[in-house]
Parts: structure tokens; sequence; C-alpha cells
């Protein structure tokens, strides 16, 4: 083996090029002009120089950083040149070769290929293929090299058909490899959907879970293989719920399947986030904690306020204007019905508001609402000086200061996972702070679960667009869907589905029934005095067994009173009955159900917030009544046996459109 060859240049590299000579060490190739002299490394070289023969005599070609450096020699080179060329360049990238495919290799074996990690396999493999798609292997090359090139050349052939075969081919593998755990995790063995949502592990991923299928599992089971299967530890699992309730139900069941994750709603987040920051847990605020509270600051603040006469001018003309106020007097009354309403107008509008401030989404407001922001923002002055003064927060401030802190770096986010249930009630603002999570650690994955048939709480700021447009709120996403529900009969989840669906802006999902109905799944009773005792008569003759009744309403006022509720109680004692509004019966479930109140002025309700309020709510969809229409299917889908519609004498219109889908 040669460590050393001398070459005089040809007269034209000479006259050209002002080449005088080459020499080849193992450094690399050595090129020595009347200049000076130009090392090019091994490792700068993409692909081994090359010698070529023509008429003109040999020609050494060196690959370097996307060009060609084409050298003529004066003699004809050792026959060996090639070869010891060649030996010179692998012994320089064969190490990098190596080390490169083993590690493209353990992650294809051991992790699903999220966009992220085909995208760094990508990179990976498009530089290594520079140095190795361009020639062919020496024969005496031992295997190993010869296979890590070929592996080069076939990952970087890879189209999207063959990315799909492999992410699936992964998939089966470990959904065989854990059979069992996922027969075992959960109370009952996970459907294939289930496991499936588990397995797949892209940086942001949307589960579809349709009422009944079975979404906490999921949650639950989730969290459990990332831990079983060593992808997560458990402080870089961060579970979120929508609210205490819902937050208490999932740690039951984590308890349950032995995982150690903590459950969090968004607010403790954010305390958690600010305690860490300053130190110690800020106060909350009474103010925030009861309406009462609130609207008597308000009431004061604004009593201050028109002490001057600008001020008082301009919320006698805003009630007025919105409450058609007749007060004319010098001194404005803040006890009149005007002013009442008023107060618990601005009361509602404190947290919408400074959510909006926050998101910078207030400066049409204050053209289009001029007079009633004129009005409001003292009163908002003055509820932040308060909280200055008192050193508390309210709820929007547990998010808020959480978000920039998060985003200035203050807080480094520990989480590689985050979970989030009931993803379709989110709110524009905990959106923020999830994204703020996720810019801030380039780590952390998404996997949100939720229903857009089930979201019901825009009045709150609960936004669908965040779930039904996923991918434009947080990037290339896989979605998937749970495909089988375990609470209700196929014949009420085919009018129940076809129902919502109506809405053409519902995402649609393909559901089936673990069931078949024994006996019609809707029935319908008069709306008359003794209309509920038939109805819970008619439950009875169907089972010897308990069972449980859900008497849901639109609204509290059609629901029966304690004392009717209690002689029901004693005449069915076989029977636990509950009465819930609609939005009250959002996660829960009973054997029988009863739907009351559908009259044609409540249901859907025709009530809409103030014009203000609904300048800072989510965009209200195109689609008439489209929240109304998913929550008359949350109260639809509470049944695990039979619905009763209560039919009155001027019925609601979506008693006719459900009765009309019953075959």
């Amino acid at each position: 083996m040669f460590l050393f060859m001398h070459f005089p240049a040809h007269f034209i590299s000479k006259v050209f090029h002002g080449v005088r000579s080459i020499d080849v060490c193992p450094q690399g190739i050595r090129v020595l002009k009347a200049d000076g002299e130009k090392l090019i490394t091994w490792a700068q070289q993409h692909q081994p120089p090359a010698i070529s023969v023509d008429w003109l005599g040999a020609r050494l070609l060196c690959h370097e950083q996307d060009q060609v450096l084409a050298i003529r020699v004066k003699h004809q080179p050792d026959p060996h040149l090639q070869s010891q060329l060649e030996t010179f360049w692998l012994n320089t990238h064969k190490a990098r070769l190596l080390s490169s495919v083993a590690a493209v290799e353990r992650l294809l074996q051991h992790r699903y290929l999220s966009v992220r990690y085909w995208a760094t396999t990508r990179s990976v493999i498009t530089e290594l293929a520079k140095y190795w798609s361009g020639w062919q292997s020496r024969p005496d090359m031992d295997a190993v090299l010869r296979q890590a090139q070929y592996t080069v050349a076939e990952l970087h052939c890879w189209h999207d058909e063959d990315l799909a075969q492999f992410r699936e081919a992964f998939i089966q593998a470990q959904l065989r490899r854990y059979e069992g755990f996922f027969d075992t995790v959960c109370e009952h063995p996970l459907t294939q959907a289930q496991r499936r949502a588990c397995v797949v592990q892209d940086e942001r991923q949307l589960l579809l879970a349709g009422a009944g299928t079975g979404k906490t599992s999921v949650m639950v089971a989730k969290a459990a293989y990332l831990l079983h299967s060593q992808q997560a530890q458990i402080e870089q699992i961060l579970m979120l719920a929508y609210g205490k309730e819902a937050a208490v139900e999932m740690q039951q069941r984590l308890a349950h399947s032995k995982v150690a994750v903590e459950c969090a709603t968004f607010h403790s987040l954010g305390l958690e986030i600010i305690a860490q920051v300053e130190g110690n847990k800020p106060t909350l605020s009474a103010l925030c904690q009861s309406d009462a509270a609130r609207e008597q600051f308000i009431a004061e603040t604004l009593a201050s306020l028109c002490q001057e006469p600008h001020y008082q001018r301009d919320l006698q003309a805003l009630l007025k204007s919105q409450f058609s106020a007749t007060e004319n007097s010098q001194k404005l009354e803040l006890t009149s019905r005007a002013a009442t309403k008023l107060i618990r107008q601005f009361s509602e509008a404190l947290s919408f508001y400074k959510q909006a401030l926050f998101l910078g989404k207030t400066q049409s407001l204050s053209h289009e609402f001029s007079l009633w922001t004129n009005c409001f923002r003292p009163v908002l002055t003055d509820y932040q000086l308060y909280l200055q003064k008192e050193q508390c927060i309210d709820f929007d401030d547990m998010i808020t200061r959480a978000i920039e802190y998060v985003r200035s770096g203050k807080f480094h986010s520990p989480w590689h996972y985050i979970l989030v249930d009931e993803f379709q009630d989110i709110s524009p603002l905990r959106a923020e702070l999830l994204k703020a999570l996720l810019v801030r650690n380039s780590k952390s994955d998404l996997f949100a679960v939720g229903d857009d048939w089930q979201a019901i709480y825009r009045f709150s700021g609960g936004d669908i667009s965040m779930t039904t447009h996923f991918s434009e709120h947080f990037g290339e996403a896989t979605i998937q869907q749970l495909d089988m529900t375990f609470r209700y009969p196929q014949q009420l989840l085919d009018i129940a589905s076809e129902f919502v669906c109506q809405n053409p802006g519902q995402l649609i999902k393909r559901v089936n029934s673990s069931q078949v109905a024994s006996c019609p799944v809707l029935i319908t009773y008069p709306e008359e005095e003794d209309a509920l005792s038939k109805a819970i008569d008619g439950f009875m003759s169907l089972t010897a067994e308990p069972c449980s009744v859900l008497l849901l309403a639109r609204n509290h006022k059609y629901l029966p009173s304690a004392e009717v509720l209690a002689k029901l109680a004693q005449r069915f004692p076989r029977a636990r009955i509950t009465a819930l509004t609609f939005h009250g019966a959002k996660g829960k479930e009973a054997d029988f159900s009863i739907l009351l109140g559908l009259h044609s002025n409540s249901v859907p309700a025709r009530q809409q917030s103030a014009a203000i309020i609904e300048a800072l709510l989510p965009a209200r969809e195109s689609y008439p009544d489209a929240e109304e229409r998913r929550l008359f299917y949350v109260a639809l889908t509470r049944a695990r046996r039979q619905v009763c519609l209560l039919v009155p004498d001027e019925p609601s219109p979506f008693i006719e459109q459900t009765l009309a889908l019953v075959n």
C-alpha cells in the first residue's frame, strides 16, 4: 500500500489551472499551484477520487462540496492507484457510514417513524447518499460495509408509499409484541383502533373519539404504553383534562391501571408553571370564584367612575342603547334593572376580554363597540389594579402568565409527551399555552383526544375549529378514529350520527356498535302530566334488574322538581333516576333516558349572547344551530338501551328530524 504518491501536472493543467503537481497522501490530495497549495482532505470528498484516461492522457477527478475538480497528470498512473484512492477514502468515511446506518436501523426498529424522525432520517440518508450512492462498491469490500451502502441506497429512494408500508409494518410488529399488555392494561382488552392509537406516536396526533368509544381507556393506555415500552419516563408525560371532575376521574383510572402519571387541568398546570418561576403559588382572587363578589366589585367601581360627569354620560348612553334605559336623572341609579344587566354583562365579559386582549383580538372592538369599550376599559383597569394590590390572580392570569413564562424561556418544559382530553372544548388561550410548550421544547409531542360531534362549550370559549382544522393550528398531523362504541346499540348510533352530520362542517367518522338492540331504541310519548311515569313504566317492562334513568332537558326550568323526583323514586324503587341538563349530561350514561322540554322555542335555543359577548367568543359556525344540534346529539347518546322523547304540542324541529331517521 502506497502512503505517498507524487504526480507532476500535465501542461494543460499548468497552463489553464496553474497546477504544478498533485500529491496523494493519507491526509488527502494536495494540489500544488504557483501561488500556494491546497489540501482536499478525504473527509471533504463526497466520493472516492476517480482516474479516467482519454486521448490526452490520465485525469484525476476529485468530488469536493458539489464540485468536481479535474486535474490532468503528466504520466500514466500506476494501475493500482484507483484502488489506493478508494482505500484512503473508505478508511476515512466507513466509520461514519456504519455508525449512522446503525443509528438509523435502531430508530426504525424501536420507534414509530414519525414526521420528525423521518425528516431526521431522510436528512442523514440524503447526506450519506452524496458519498455512497454514486459509485459501485468494490468486490473486496466487507459484507457489513456493502450492506450499509445498500441500506443508504434503498432508503434514499423511498417514496410516500414506502414510508406508509414501513409504518404499517412497524405498527403490526408492535401490536404483536405488546398484545398481552394491551389485553390487560385497562379493565377490558383494547380494540384494534385503540391499540393503534397507542402505538402510533407522531409529533402532532389527533384521535377522534365518539361517544362511548373508550377515549379515557386510550388516554390511560397511551401513557402506560409510553412507559412500558421505555419511550418515556414518568416526569416526561403531561396529561391534561378539561376540568377538575374530569381530572379526578382520569386520575382514578390511571391509578386503577397502576400508571403513576399525574393528570392536571390547564389551570393547575398554569399555577405549577407560575410557582416554579416565581418560587410560590399565587393566591386566587375571590372575585373570580364568586359571581356575586365580582358583580359587587363592578357595581362599586361604576359608582366611583360615575363621579366623573363624562363617564356617567357615556354609561347612561350605553344603558339606553343596549337596554332601553329611560333614566334621565343627574344621578345614575346602579340598582336599576338595566344597570344590573350591564353589570352582569361586564362581569361575563371580563374573562373573555382579557383573553382577547392577550391574543391581540380587541382592535376591531374599539371601533365596532366604541361606547361599550369606553365604559368597560376603566372597569377592567380597576379590576387589574385590584388584583395587583391584593397580590392575587384570576383564572385567565393562570394561563396568560404561564404562557409568558414559557415563551420567555423562564420555564423550561420537561415534557416530551403532552396528552390532552376533551380537545373539542379547548379555547384559543389554552391552545396558545400548548403551542408555547411545543415550541419551547422541540422534543414535545401532542396527543389530542376529542370529538367535534360533542363540542358544546362555545359559550365558555371553546373553539371547535381547533379540532376540525387541527393541522392548521398545530402543524402536520396524524388523525385517527376510534371505530367502536360500547355504550348504545347500532340503531341508535346510526340515528344520532346521521342527525349530527346533517351539518357538513362536522368531521365524518365511521363508528360501529358492539351491540344490537332487542327493542326499539327511540320511542315517543306525548308530553302529558303522567308522561314521565308512563315512560319509566315502559323501561321497567324491559328489565327485571335494577337500572338507571336520566331525565334530560335543555334548561333547568324543564326538569322535574325535587318533589316530583322523590315521588318517581318511591314509585320505581328499581330505577336510579337522575335529572340533568343536556350540558350536565356530557360524559354521563345510563340504561335509559328521557328527553323532555323539547319545545320549539327551547330546542334549539334561540337566545343568543349580547353582541359584544358574541364578538369576544370564537366565531360562530355558518350552519344554523350547529352547536345546538351537537348538544341534542349529546343528549341522544346517553342511553345504553332506549331513549324516550316527550313530544309537546309545539315540538322542537329536532324531534321531526330525528324521527325521520328511524327506519
